[in-house]
């Protein structure tokens, strides 16, 4: 199913990230410069590894997951054709239940963290529209590594992820695909109550 597979690239993502020894407390959000997101990105991670509970990892999780990500960017992409018929209710609605099924993922993926080493983080050029990729890899144990590509955007934020590109499958693409045909299934209510579902199976796991 396309929802398990956007669950796995999304795992495989976050699974993929370790290295860095901090704690909760010592977690700063920082987004400068492209660089710095990413590296509070994992930052952030290697801190929410500490906590035992899916609930507490998602608590510590929620501020430099959303510092470090526009989701309400990246849930109007995926629902791009169908944006300007929705309500302002509708979508806060729909932003909301992305927002928490994107930060539980990683609580409930990111659960220990290993002596990984991260690879060098290099990043590129400005595109034309002001976007920058920054890419790494992060190797794991008895596996090949991982590479990962972040491509950033700047607001009145700093540079934010607008998608993460792992081992050349785009989460983003994944997503779009997958809402889409639940929309077109469901309508915006079942696409709701579907990634409620996924959200409530990754706490109970």
């Amino acid at each position: 199913m396309k929802s398990r597979r956007t669950l796995v690239v999304s795992a495989a993502v976050v699974m993929a990230i370790a290295g860095l020894r901090v704690s909760a407390q010592d977690v700063r959000s920082t987004t400068d410069s492209p660089t710095a997101t990413v590296t509070s990105l994992q930052q952030g991670l290697i801190a929410v590894a500490r906590e035992r509970s899916v609930e507490d990892r998602y608590k510590a999780l929620e501020p430099p997951i959303l510092a470090t990500h526009n989701l309400p960017y990246i849930a109007e992409f995926a629902l791009r054709r169908q944006w300007s018929s929705l309500t302002d209710a509708d979508r806060q609605r729909f932003v909301a239940a992305f927002q928490r099924l994107s930060v539980t993922t990683y609580a409930a993926r990111f659960k220990s963290v290993g002596p990984e080493t991260f690879r060098a983080i290099a990043a590129g050029p400005a595109d034309a529209s002001g976007r920058v990729r920054v890419s790494t890899a992060v190797a794991r144990e008895g596996q090949p590594d991982v590479s990962l590509e972040y491509l950033l955007e700047q607001d009145e934020q700093g540079f934010r992820i607008i998608n993460i590109v792992a081992d050349g499958v785009s989460d983003l693409a994944l997503k779009r695909a997958e809402y889409q045909r639940l929309f077109a299934s469901g309508g915006l209510d079942g696409l709701i109550a579907e990634l409620e579902q996924q959200t409530q199976r990754l706490t109970s796991n």
